[in-house]
């Protein structure tokens, strides 16, 4: 079995769980979700990282440069979240003990 397979299985299955309507679509785990009246699928895949960093570490790996620029118009409009979007989050980083 790959590295972190079961782990990957389980944080599957809380996210399905955790989101209405949540379905696997080959690799992508899909999240549908209205916006602005418009039905938005958000796309969720897993990965087990190659390497474990700290939490909140700052590992660069050489050879690669920081991020020393943010882009300011790469969201123009905010989208605020429902009251029912922010419960779903909360429990699942309750779910994951985040």
């Amino acid at each position: 079995m790959a590295k972190g397979q079961e782990s990957k299985n389980i944080i599957t299955q809380k996210i399905l769980n955790t989101f209405e309507g949540a379905f696997q679509y080959e690799k992508e785990i899909r999240i549908p979700i209205m916006e602005n009246g418009e039905l938005v699928q958000i796309k969720v895949t897993l990965t087990a990282a190659k390497t474990n960093v700290e939490q909140g570490g700052e590992n660069i790996i050489p050879g690669d440069a920081p991020v020393t620029e943010k882009n300011e118009n790469a969201f123009s409009t905010p989208v605020e979240a429902t009251a029912e979007e922010k419960e779903n989050v909360k429990n699942l980083l309750t779910s994951l003990n985040l």
